[in-house]
């Protein structure tokens, strides 16, 4: 018997590598009503392109605007200590970058975490660069007037907006694209491409002790004057923003998610 109450909104999320997952963003869209399946192509899962939703001229006129049971109304991918263009050591990033252009096409909303916002930025033409220092550790960016208005990236706004950055590659603003958050030398810290694709530089969805697990498993210089208790130290003294702003973020995405039905 079918139900007249509409099913959760699904997200399918990409994780890269052990260590990376959606962590307390996973809790928090889930919190705010979304169930979350996490695909770890790493270890040699499929990633389900098929159950995402198709173009509209593709679609069955008599199918529900939410999908069958077994589909997904979005794609969030993960970070990761790759670049997003070192396909040979992960063979799946051609297919991920794939989606993402149908993201930026229309087919489906995604939302894409540094690494992912990084291949987000790759399908839509903009140049990646390394950094000569990394970035790592909280700063303080803000919302653009763009930013502001955005139908997801507006419940950051206005207020304060401590973020926690870990990356060297960096990605230039796409062509088309609308500058949502910047802040710091690397201005870049998130966008949207189309009506639906959005892609960020800084991490929403890591605390303290993911980024302490990090650091430790990682060779990346770190910034001058910085060591790994410091850094330990100041994302633990801005947890609150953090959970506040990234709680934010999640309810926001999965309301857009829910109001598209």
């Amino acid at each position: 018997m079918s139900s007249d109450f509409p099913r959760r909104v699904r997200i399918l999320a990409i994780e890269h590598e052990r260590g990376t997952g959606p962590e307390r963003f996973g809790d928090w869209l889930a919190e705010a009503g979304a169930e979350v399946v996490v695909t770890r192509p790493y270890l040699g899962e499929v990633i389900p392109a098929e159950a995402l939703p198709a173009e509209a001229s593709d679609r069955d006129p008599n199918a529900s605007a939410a999908g069958p049971a077994g589909s997904f109304d979005a794609l969030v991918v993960l970070g990761g200590s790759a670049g997003p263009l070192e396909d040979a050591e992960n063979p799946w990033f051609p297919e991920v970058r794939r989606l993402l252009g149908r993201s930026i096409a229309g087919e489906f909303p995604s939302l894409n975490i540094c690494l992912g916002g990084e291949m987000l930025a790759v399908a839509g033409h903009a140049p990646i660069t390394r950094r000569m220092h990394p970035q790592i550790g909280i700063c303080e960016l803000r919302a653009t007037s763009a930013g502001e208005s955005d139908p997801v990236f507006g419940a950051l706004a206005p207020g304060p907006l401590p973020s926690v950055l870990f990356h060297q590659e960096e990605m230039a603003l796409p062509t088309g694209a609308e500058l949502l958050i910047t802040g710091s030398d690397a201005p870049v810290q998130a966008f949207r491409l189309g009506e639906s694709a959005w892609g960020t530089q800084f991490h929403p969805e890591t605390g303290a002790g993911q980024i302490a697990r990090w650091l430790s498993g990682n060779d990346l210089a770190l910034p001058a004057g910085k060591t790994e208790d410091s850094i330990i130290a100041e994302v633990e003294a801005h947890d609150s923003a953090l959970v506040d702003n990234g709680r934010r973020l999640a309810r926001a995405f999965v309301g857009f998610l829910e109001g598209r039905r």
